[in-house]
């Protein structure tokens, strides 16, 4: 049986600091001055839908694919509000099992008050069905992030969530 990997990776951005970063695992959080509610905060968001990526079922037709899909979302209410794609996979089964994953979150706590004005969350998803897949992915991913980090301040300030399952079978 292929392996198959699903997982938000990235890290917690905050306003106006320089980027460190922390290796743990597989997947290396970026952390930048962050307060611990705030790491928790994104813990326990990433759990959460990790528990909502699981129940994505590979498509009977093309199985699940190799790819990096990233929504952006705001929390209202203990709701993801306002989704959107920011950069999809180029597979559009994948786009809305991710989007769906999102829409389903409930009870999310208030975005912490350490977070600065940060409001917009991006959910970084990568699925994989090897090992080697995972880890280009995933390098194509930090990538991005050190680049979005370097770019204007808006997209600095996005809280990235940090999570990721092992590897199946």
């Amino acid at each position: 049986m292929k392996k198959i990997l699903a997982c938000v990776a990235a890290a917690i951005l905050l306003t106006g600091a320089a980027p460190t970063l922390a290796k743990k695992g597989k997947n290396p959080p970026i952390l930048v001055d962050a307060d611990m509610s705030s790491i928790q905060w994104s813990s326990e968001l990433s759990r959460s839908l990790d528990r909502e990526l699981l129940r994505i079922r590979p498509s009977a037709r093309t199985g699940m694919p190799d790819a990096l899909v990233q929504v952006r979302f705001e929390v209202q209410d203990g709701k993801a509000v306002n989704a959107r794609m920011f950069r999809r996979s180029g597979d559009r089964w994948l786009d809305r099992q991710a989007m769906r994953s999102i829409q389903r979150l409930d009870n999310i706590p208030d975005v912490p008050s350490d977070a600065g004005d940060s409001r917009t969350v991006q959910a970084n998803i990568i699925t994989a069905n090897s090992d080697t897949a995972y880890r280009t992915l995933n390098a194509r991913l930090m990538d991005m992030e050190k680049a979005r980090m370097a770019s204007s301040r808006a997209d600095r300030t996005v809280i990235a969530l940090t999570a990721g399952l092992s590897p199946a079978g």
